[in-house]
């Protein structure tokens, strides 16, 4: 099970949320292209029909994967705090959507183990 709430990550400083562990600080970077990302990444972790769980990280995956795109290849001041703040978001979200996928797999071999026996 994920837990996801607030905590105080000294590394990113502040109060940001923590997702088993992750810390994020999304709530400070304020773009569209975040809202967009950020809608998908929420949607995949707190997604509770087990058929569209692998289509929700898939989503979420991609969305994370063409913002970091765009980050990448902006023009824009790549040391600016708001971008290594998103920046930072991304690769612990990315993360984040990969230990989701590692557990939703392992919950469904188990299924069918169980099943099988």
């Amino acid at each position: 099970m994920l837990t996801f709430g607030a905590t105080k990550c000294e590394h990113l400083g502040g109060v940001k949320r923590t997702i088993k562990g992750f810390c994020m600080d999304v709530d400070r970077v304020q773009s569209e292209e975040l809202a967009t990302w950020k809608e998908k990444y929420m949607a995949a972790l707190f997604e509770m029909d087990k058929r569209r769980l692998n289509q929700r990280i898939t989503d979420a995956e991609m969305a994370v994967a063409k913002r970091t795109r765009e980050l990448f290849q902006s023009d824009g001041d790549t040391s600016s705090g708001t971008q290594l703040r998103e920046r930072k978001a991304l690769e612990a979200a990315f993360y984040a959507l990969q230990a989701l996928r590692s557990i939703a797999q392992s919950d469904r071999g188990a299924a069918r183990r169980s099943f099988a026996a």
